[in-house]
C-alpha cells in the first residue's frame, strides 16, 4: 500500500522534474521529465481540492 502524501510533496516534486526538463538540454529525457512535471502537478491540484485549499498556478 502506497502511503498518503499531501499537495506540498507533490508541488515539490513537479519543480525538480521541471528542473530536470529544463536541464536534459532537449530530446526524449527532457520531454519524460516535462511529461512527469505535468503529472506531479496534476496530482497537487487534486490534493489541494480534496485539503479543501486554493489551486495555486506555477
Amino acid at each position: 500500500m502506497m502511503t498518503g502524501r499531501d499537495s506540498s510533496y507533490f508541488e515539490r516534486r513537479a519543480k525538480e522534474a521541471r528542473g530536470a526538463a529544463d536541464h536534459k538540454n532537449g530530446g526524449r529525457a527532457a520531454r519524460v521529465a516535462g511529461h512527469l512535471a505535468l503529472a506531479y502537478e496534476a496530482l497537487a491540484r487534486i490534493k489541494r481540492q480534496r485539503e479543501g485549499l486554493p489551486i495555486t498556478k506555477h
